[in-house]
Protein backbone atom coordinates (compact mmCIF):
# COMPACT_ATOMS: atom_id res chain seq x y z
CA UNK A 1 0.00 0.00 0.00
CA UNK A 2 1.45 3.42 -0.93
CA UNK A 3 2.57 5.47 2.09
CA UNK A 4 0.11 8.36 1.73
CA UNK A 5 -3.00 6.21 1.38
CA UNK A 6 -5.89 7.84 3.24
CA UNK A 7 -4.65 11.41 2.76
CA UNK A 8 -7.17 13.69 1.01
CA UNK A 9 -5.80 16.68 -0.91
CA UNK A 10 -7.58 19.60 -2.57
CA UNK A 11 -5.34 20.58 -5.48
CA UNK A 12 -5.56 24.11 -6.94
CA UNK A 13 -2.29 23.71 -8.81
CA UNK A 14 -1.84 25.33 -12.17
CA UNK A 15 0.93 25.26 -14.79
CA UNK A 16 3.71 23.13 -13.25
CA UNK A 17 4.80 23.59 -9.62
CA UNK A 18 1.41 23.02 -7.97
CA UNK A 19 0.22 20.20 -10.25
CA UNK A 20 3.58 18.44 -9.90
CA UNK A 21 3.29 18.50 -6.10
CA UNK A 22 -0.21 17.03 -6.44
CA UNK A 23 1.16 14.38 -8.80
CA UNK A 24 3.79 13.37 -6.25
CA UNK A 25 1.05 12.96 -3.63
CA UNK A 26 -1.24 10.99 -5.95
CA UNK A 27 1.58 8.64 -6.98
CA UNK A 28 2.22 7.95 -3.30
CA UNK A 29 -1.38 7.02 -2.60
CA UNK A 30 -3.16 10.23 -1.62
CA UNK A 31 -6.65 10.97 -2.89
CA UNK A 32 -5.99 14.16 -4.82
CA UNK A 33 -9.06 16.15 -5.91
CA UNK A 34 -8.29 18.63 -8.67
CA UNK A 35 -10.28 21.85 -8.26
CA UNK A 36 -11.35 23.51 -11.49
CA UNK A 37 -13.77 26.23 -12.53
CA UNK A 38 -16.99 25.30 -14.36
CA UNK A 39 -16.95 28.43 -16.51
CA UNK A 40 -13.40 28.35 -17.88
CA UNK A 41 -10.53 26.02 -18.51
CA UNK A 42 -8.11 25.84 -15.63
CA UNK A 43 -5.33 23.67 -14.37
CA UNK A 44 -2.17 22.79 -16.27
CA UNK A 45 -1.61 25.23 -19.07
CA UNK A 46 1.56 23.65 -20.41
CA UNK A 47 0.76 21.62 -23.49
CA UNK A 48 -2.12 21.87 -25.87
CA UNK A 49 -1.90 22.33 -29.62
CA UNK A 50 0.69 25.10 -29.48
CA UNK A 51 3.20 23.49 -27.14
CA UNK A 52 3.06 19.74 -26.60
CA UNK A 53 5.46 18.96 -23.77
CA UNK A 54 6.51 15.35 -24.06
CA UNK A 55 9.34 15.81 -21.56
CA UNK A 56 6.85 16.58 -18.80
CA UNK A 57 3.92 14.34 -19.42
CA UNK A 58 4.53 11.90 -22.24
CA UNK A 59 4.01 11.85 -25.97
CA UNK A 60 0.47 13.09 -26.51
CA UNK A 61 1.03 14.59 -29.90
CA UNK A 62 -0.82 17.78 -30.82
CA UNK A 63 -3.88 18.35 -28.64
CA UNK A 64 -6.50 21.05 -28.62
CA UNK A 65 -6.41 23.50 -25.69
CA UNK A 66 -9.64 22.09 -24.25
CA UNK A 67 -8.55 18.47 -24.65
CA UNK A 68 -7.94 16.90 -21.23
CA UNK A 69 -4.83 15.27 -22.65
CA UNK A 70 -3.25 18.73 -22.66
CA UNK A 71 -2.90 18.21 -18.92
CA UNK A 72 -0.29 15.57 -19.80
CA UNK A 73 0.87 13.44 -16.91
CA UNK A 74 0.71 16.04 -14.17
CA UNK A 75 -2.92 15.31 -13.28
CA UNK A 76 -2.72 11.55 -13.62
CA UNK A 77 -4.42 9.57 -10.89
CA UNK A 78 -6.35 12.59 -9.62
CA UNK A 79 -10.07 13.16 -9.32
CA UNK A 80 -11.54 16.25 -10.92
CA UNK A 81 -14.37 18.49 -9.78
CA UNK A 82 -15.58 21.89 -10.92
CA UNK A 83 -16.71 24.57 -8.52
CA UNK A 84 -17.28 28.32 -8.77
CA UNK A 85 -15.43 29.63 -5.73
CA UNK A 86 -16.54 33.20 -6.42
CA UNK A 87 -20.16 32.21 -5.80
CA UNK A 88 -21.21 32.06 -2.11
CA UNK A 89 -22.83 28.68 -2.74
CA UNK A 90 -19.58 27.40 -4.25
CA UNK A 91 -17.58 28.72 -1.30
CA UNK A 92 -19.93 27.01 1.14
CA UNK A 93 -19.56 23.70 -0.73
CA UNK A 94 -15.81 24.11 -0.78
CA UNK A 95 -15.61 24.67 2.97
CA UNK A 96 -17.60 21.49 3.45
CA UNK A 97 -14.89 19.72 1.42
CA UNK A 98 -12.20 21.33 3.56
CA UNK A 99 -13.86 19.83 6.63
CA UNK A 100 -13.12 16.38 5.20
CA UNK A 101 -9.70 17.15 3.71
CA UNK A 102 -6.15 16.97 5.04
CA UNK A 103 -4.27 19.27 2.67
CA UNK A 104 -4.99 22.25 0.44
CA UNK A 105 -2.30 23.14 -2.08
CA UNK A 106 -2.10 26.13 -4.40
CA UNK A 107 0.47 28.13 -6.34
CA UNK A 108 -1.42 31.37 -6.98
CA UNK A 109 -0.15 34.76 -5.91
CA UNK A 110 -0.80 35.35 -2.17
CA UNK A 111 -3.80 37.58 -2.84
CA UNK A 112 -5.96 34.98 -4.63
CA UNK A 113 -7.20 32.63 -1.91
CA UNK A 114 -7.79 35.40 0.69
CA UNK A 115 -9.74 37.36 -1.94
CA UNK A 116 -12.11 34.40 -2.18
CA UNK A 117 -12.48 34.25 1.60
CA UNK A 118 -10.38 31.09 1.62
CA UNK A 119 -7.24 32.10 3.48
CA UNK A 120 -5.59 29.65 5.84
CA UNK A 121 -7.43 31.24 8.77
CA UNK A 122 -10.74 30.72 6.95
CA UNK A 123 -9.91 27.08 6.29
CA UNK A 124 -8.61 26.43 9.81
CA UNK A 125 -11.83 27.86 11.24
CA UNK A 126 -13.72 24.86 9.82
CA UNK A 127 -10.92 22.29 10.14
CA UNK A 128 -8.12 22.94 12.64
CA UNK A 129 -6.20 19.94 11.25
CA UNK A 130 -5.98 21.31 7.71
CA UNK A 131 -2.53 21.87 6.22
CA UNK A 132 -2.38 24.57 3.57
CA UNK A 133 0.70 24.84 1.39
CA UNK A 134 1.15 27.84 -0.90
CA UNK A 135 3.86 28.02 -3.57
CA UNK A 136 3.87 31.64 -4.70
CA UNK A 137 6.72 33.34 -6.52
CA UNK A 138 8.21 35.23 -3.58
CA UNK A 139 6.15 34.18 -0.59
CA UNK A 140 3.31 35.80 1.34
CA UNK A 141 5.45 37.84 3.73
CA UNK A 142 4.70 41.56 3.42
CA UNK A 143 7.15 43.18 1.04
CA UNK A 144 7.46 44.74 -2.41
CA UNK A 145 7.51 41.38 -4.22
CA UNK A 146 4.62 39.83 -2.32
CA UNK A 147 1.98 39.98 -5.05
CA UNK A 148 4.22 39.51 -8.07
CA UNK A 149 2.82 37.13 -10.67
CA UNK A 150 5.59 35.30 -12.51
CA UNK A 151 6.20 32.45 -14.89
CA UNK A 152 9.19 30.12 -14.64
CA UNK A 153 11.61 32.06 -16.87
CA UNK A 154 10.71 35.46 -15.40
CA UNK A 155 11.01 34.10 -11.86
CA UNK A 156 14.51 32.78 -12.62
CA UNK A 157 15.46 36.23 -13.89
CA UNK A 158 13.96 37.91 -10.82
CA UNK A 159 16.24 35.92 -8.53
CA UNK A 160 19.35 36.41 -10.66
CA UNK A 161 19.65 32.85 -11.89
CA UNK A 162 19.65 33.95 -15.52
CA UNK A 163 22.96 35.74 -14.94
CA UNK A 164 24.62 32.34 -14.47
CA UNK A 165 23.39 30.84 -17.76
CA UNK A 166 25.44 30.78 -20.93
CA UNK A 167 29.10 30.83 -21.87
CA UNK A 168 31.84 33.24 -20.76
CA UNK A 169 32.09 36.36 -22.94
CA UNK A 170 28.93 35.35 -24.83
CA UNK A 171 26.62 38.39 -25.06
CA UNK A 172 23.59 36.31 -26.04
CA UNK A 173 21.30 35.44 -23.12
CA UNK A 174 20.63 31.74 -22.72
CA UNK A 175 17.37 30.07 -21.74
CA UNK A 176 16.81 26.87 -19.82
CA UNK A 177 13.86 24.82 -18.64
CA UNK A 178 11.77 26.63 -16.05
CA UNK A 179 13.13 24.30 -13.40
CA UNK A 180 12.23 26.51 -10.46
CA UNK A 181 8.82 24.81 -10.66
CA UNK A 182 9.93 21.22 -10.05
CA UNK A 183 12.54 22.38 -7.53
CA UNK A 184 9.86 24.20 -5.54
CA UNK A 185 7.49 21.23 -5.81
CA UNK A 186 10.12 18.90 -4.33
CA UNK A 187 10.86 21.32 -1.47
CA UNK A 188 7.12 21.65 -0.84
CA UNK A 189 6.73 17.88 -0.73
CA UNK A 190 9.33 17.54 2.03
CA UNK A 191 7.82 20.48 3.95
CA UNK A 192 4.40 18.84 3.73
CA UNK A 193 5.75 15.57 5.14
CA UNK A 194 7.15 17.52 8.08
CA UNK A 195 3.77 19.21 8.62
CA UNK A 196 2.03 15.83 8.56
CA UNK A 197 4.44 14.51 11.17
CA UNK A 198 3.79 17.62 13.28
CA UNK A 199 0.05 17.08 12.98
CA UNK A 200 0.40 13.46 14.06
CA UNK A 201 2.08 14.67 17.26
CA UNK A 202 -0.05 17.73 18.02
CA UNK A 203 -3.34 17.31 16.19
CA UNK A 204 -2.88 20.73 14.57
CA UNK A 205 -2.43 21.71 10.97
CA UNK A 206 -0.44 24.70 9.75
CA UNK A 207 0.21 27.08 6.89
CA UNK A 208 3.31 26.43 4.77
CA UNK A 209 4.38 29.56 2.89
CA UNK A 210 6.96 28.49 0.30
CA UNK A 211 8.56 31.10 -1.95
CA UNK A 212 9.54 29.34 -5.17
CA UNK A 213 12.41 31.72 -5.85
CA UNK A 214 13.92 31.37 -2.39
CA UNK A 215 13.60 27.58 -2.45
CA UNK A 216 15.69 27.54 -5.61
CA UNK A 217 18.45 29.88 -4.40
CA UNK A 218 20.19 26.94 -2.70
CA UNK A 219 21.22 25.87 -6.19
CA UNK A 220 23.16 29.11 -6.56
CA UNK A 221 24.65 29.17 -3.06
CA UNK A 222 28.29 29.46 -4.16
CA UNK A 223 27.91 32.42 -6.56
CA UNK A 224 25.47 34.08 -4.16
CA UNK A 225 27.91 33.93 -1.24
CA UNK A 226 30.76 34.99 -3.53
CA UNK A 227 28.79 38.13 -4.33
CA UNK A 228 27.77 38.83 -0.74
CA UNK A 229 31.24 38.23 0.75
CA UNK A 230 33.56 39.27 -2.07
CA UNK A 231 31.39 41.52 -4.26
CA UNK A 232 32.39 39.25 -7.13
CA UNK A 233 29.96 38.50 -9.95
CA UNK A 234 30.34 34.86 -11.00
CA UNK A 235 28.71 35.35 -14.37
CA UNK A 236 28.08 32.51 -16.81
CA UNK A 237 30.57 29.64 -16.81
CA UNK A 238 29.22 27.48 -19.58
CA UNK A 239 29.84 23.86 -18.60
CA UNK A 240 32.78 24.64 -16.33
CA UNK A 241 32.94 24.38 -12.54
CA UNK A 242 34.71 26.73 -10.16
CA UNK A 243 37.12 24.17 -8.66
CA UNK A 244 37.22 21.24 -11.10
CA UNK A 245 39.07 20.90 -14.40
CA UNK A 246 38.44 19.44 -16.84
CA UNK A 247 34.71 19.81 -16.38
CA UNK A 248 32.86 20.04 -19.67
CA UNK A 249 30.94 18.59 -22.58
CA UNK A 250 33.14 17.43 -25.44
CA UNK A 251 32.48 16.44 -29.07
CA UNK A 252 32.41 12.78 -30.09
CA UNK A 253 32.47 11.05 -33.45
CA UNK A 254 29.38 11.77 -35.54
CA UNK A 255 27.04 14.66 -36.14
CA UNK A 256 26.16 16.59 -32.96
CA UNK A 257 27.41 13.84 -30.65
CA UNK A 258 28.77 14.85 -27.23
CA UNK A 259 29.78 13.46 -23.88
CA UNK A 260 30.30 15.00 -20.46
CA UNK A 261 33.60 14.39 -18.64
CA UNK A 262 34.59 15.50 -15.15
CA UNK A 263 37.93 15.13 -13.36
CA UNK A 264 37.71 15.65 -9.60
CA UNK A 265 41.28 14.98 -8.47
CA UNK A 266 44.85 14.51 -9.65
CA UNK A 267 44.35 10.75 -9.27
CA UNK A 268 41.46 10.88 -11.75
CA UNK A 269 43.58 13.06 -14.03
CA UNK A 270 46.25 10.35 -14.06
CA UNK A 271 43.56 7.82 -14.99
CA UNK A 272 42.45 10.01 -17.89
CA UNK A 273 46.04 10.43 -19.07
CA UNK A 274 46.45 6.65 -19.06
CA UNK A 275 43.70 6.50 -21.70
CA UNK A 276 44.91 9.62 -23.54
CA UNK A 277 48.72 9.88 -23.09
CA UNK A 278 48.87 13.06 -25.18
CA UNK A 279 47.16 14.88 -22.29
CA UNK A 280 49.95 14.01 -19.86
CA UNK A 281 51.68 17.39 -19.97
CA UNK A 282 53.61 19.07 -17.12
CA UNK A 283 51.52 22.26 -17.35
CA UNK A 284 48.38 20.28 -16.48
CA UNK A 285 49.75 18.08 -13.69
CA UNK A 286 47.78 19.74 -10.85
CA UNK A 287 44.20 20.87 -10.44
CA UNK A 288 45.33 24.47 -9.97
CA UNK A 289 47.36 24.44 -13.17
CA UNK A 290 44.49 22.88 -15.11
CA UNK A 291 42.07 25.49 -13.79
CA UNK A 292 44.39 28.27 -14.99
CA UNK A 293 44.66 26.85 -18.53
CA UNK A 294 41.18 25.57 -19.32
CA UNK A 295 40.89 26.85 -22.88
CA UNK A 296 43.94 24.91 -24.08
CA UNK A 297 43.00 21.93 -21.91
CA UNK A 298 39.49 21.72 -23.36
CA UNK A 299 40.83 22.02 -26.92
CA UNK A 300 43.22 19.11 -26.31
CA UNK A 301 40.52 16.92 -24.78
CA UNK A 302 38.11 17.74 -27.62
CA UNK A 303 40.72 16.73 -30.22
CA UNK A 304 40.96 13.35 -28.46
CA UNK A 305 37.25 12.69 -27.87
CA UNK A 306 36.34 13.41 -31.51
CA UNK A 307 37.86 10.08 -32.47
CA UNK A 308 35.45 7.99 -30.37
CA UNK A 309 31.80 7.05 -30.32
CA UNK A 310 30.29 8.81 -27.31
CA UNK A 311 28.90 5.79 -25.45
CA UNK A 312 31.97 3.64 -26.08
CA UNK A 313 34.27 6.33 -24.70
CA UNK A 314 31.98 6.99 -21.75
CA UNK A 315 32.13 3.30 -20.81
CA UNK A 316 35.94 3.35 -21.02
CA UNK A 317 36.11 6.41 -18.81
CA UNK A 318 33.64 4.98 -16.30
CA UNK A 319 35.68 1.76 -16.13
CA UNK A 320 38.69 3.89 -15.21
CA UNK A 321 36.73 5.53 -12.38
CA UNK A 322 35.92 8.81 -14.17
CA UNK A 323 32.47 10.45 -14.26
CA UNK A 324 31.42 10.44 -17.92
CA UNK A 325 28.23 9.98 -19.90
CA UNK A 326 27.04 10.80 -23.42
CA UNK A 327 24.52 13.50 -24.14
CA UNK A 328 21.32 11.79 -25.35
CA UNK A 329 18.48 12.84 -27.58
CA UNK A 330 15.03 11.48 -26.68
CA UNK A 331 15.32 8.45 -28.98
CA UNK A 332 18.66 7.38 -27.52
CA UNK A 333 17.39 7.91 -24.00
CA UNK A 334 14.35 5.72 -24.52
CA UNK A 335 16.44 2.74 -25.65
CA UNK A 336 19.20 3.20 -23.07
CA UNK A 337 19.58 0.18 -20.76
CA UNK A 338 20.27 2.28 -17.65
CA UNK A 339 17.20 4.42 -18.26
CA UNK A 340 15.02 1.38 -18.91
CA UNK A 341 16.16 -0.17 -15.64
CA UNK A 342 15.08 2.93 -13.71
CA UNK A 343 11.81 3.54 -15.51
CA UNK A 344 8.55 2.03 -14.32
CA UNK A 345 6.39 4.68 -15.90
CA UNK A 346 4.91 2.87 -18.90
CA UNK A 347 1.15 3.30 -18.68
CA UNK A 348 -1.72 4.38 -20.88
CA UNK A 349 -3.06 7.60 -19.32
CA UNK A 350 -5.62 8.23 -22.03
CA UNK A 351 -8.50 10.37 -20.83
CA UNK A 352 -10.92 8.65 -23.20
CA UNK A 353 -10.73 5.35 -25.11
CA UNK A 354 -11.34 7.26 -28.34
CA UNK A 355 -8.17 9.31 -27.85
CA UNK A 356 -5.27 6.86 -27.54
CA UNK A 357 -1.79 7.95 -26.61
CA UNK A 358 0.26 8.21 -29.76
CA UNK A 359 2.82 5.43 -29.89
CA UNK A 360 2.12 4.26 -26.35
CA UNK A 361 2.69 6.15 -23.12
CA UNK A 362 5.93 6.96 -21.37
CA UNK A 363 5.51 9.28 -18.42
CA UNK A 364 7.65 10.79 -15.72
CA UNK A 365 7.94 8.32 -12.86
CA UNK A 366 8.07 9.00 -9.15
CA UNK A 367 11.47 10.35 -8.03
CA UNK A 368 11.35 8.32 -4.81
CA UNK A 369 11.90 4.57 -5.03
CA UNK A 370 10.46 3.01 -1.88
CA UNK A 371 11.01 -0.71 -1.44
CA UNK A 372 8.18 -1.48 0.97
CA UNK A 373 5.62 1.11 -0.08
CA UNK A 374 6.40 1.92 -3.71
CA UNK A 375 4.81 4.75 -5.61
CA UNK A 376 2.56 3.85 -8.51
CA UNK A 377 0.77 5.58 -11.36
CA UNK A 378 -2.70 5.35 -9.92
CA UNK A 379 -4.89 6.10 -12.92
CA UNK A 380 -5.63 8.19 -15.98
CA UNK A 381 -5.90 11.91 -16.46
CA UNK A 382 -9.42 12.96 -15.46
CA UNK A 383 -11.78 14.91 -17.64
CA UNK A 384 -12.80 18.24 -16.12
CA UNK A 385 -15.59 17.65 -13.59
CA UNK A 386 -15.50 13.90 -14.12
CA UNK A 387 -15.91 13.20 -10.41
CA UNK A 388 -18.51 15.85 -9.57
CA UNK A 389 -21.23 13.29 -8.88
CA UNK A 390 -18.97 11.15 -6.73
CA UNK A 391 -17.56 14.00 -4.64
CA UNK A 392 -20.72 16.06 -4.28
CA UNK A 393 -23.02 13.07 -4.07
CA UNK A 394 -21.13 10.45 -2.09
CA UNK A 395 -18.78 12.64 -0.06
CA UNK A 396 -21.04 15.65 0.60
CA UNK A 397 -24.40 13.89 0.35
CA UNK A 398 -26.06 16.13 -2.25
CA UNK A 399 -28.84 14.32 -4.08
CA UNK A 400 -29.21 14.39 -7.85
CA UNK A 401 -31.76 17.22 -7.81
CA UNK A 402 -29.48 19.43 -5.71
CA UNK A 403 -26.53 18.73 -7.97
CA UNK A 404 -28.55 19.50 -11.08
CA UNK A 405 -29.71 22.80 -9.61
CA UNK A 406 -26.09 23.75 -8.88
CA UNK A 407 -25.12 22.89 -12.44
CA UNK A 408 -27.89 25.03 -13.87
CA UNK A 409 -26.74 27.89 -11.68
CA UNK A 410 -23.13 27.50 -12.85
CA UNK A 411 -21.88 26.69 -9.33
CA UNK A 412 -20.51 23.28 -10.33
Amino acid sequence: MPPLTGLRVLDHGHVWAGPLLGMFLADLGAEVIKIGAPHRRSGVSIGGSQAPVGSIGGDRGSTAPDDPRAFHGLDRGKKSITIHLGDPRGRELYLRLVQQADVVLENFSPRVMPSLGLSYDDLAAVNHRIIMIALSASGATDGPWRNLVTYGPSLAALYGLKSLLGYPDDPQPREDTADLDPTAAAHAFVALLAALEFRDRTGRGQFIDLAQGEATLQRAAVPLMDWLLNNRDAGPRGNRAAALAPHGVYPADGDDQWLAIVVRSDTEWAALCALAPQLDQPQWSTMLSRLSDQDALDDAIAAWTREFEAMDLAIQLQSAGLPAFPMMDPTALLIDEDYAALSNAHIDLTAEPSAPVRGGGLFTGAPWKLERTPAALAGPIPNAGEHDDHIYGTLLGLDQTARQDLRKAGVI
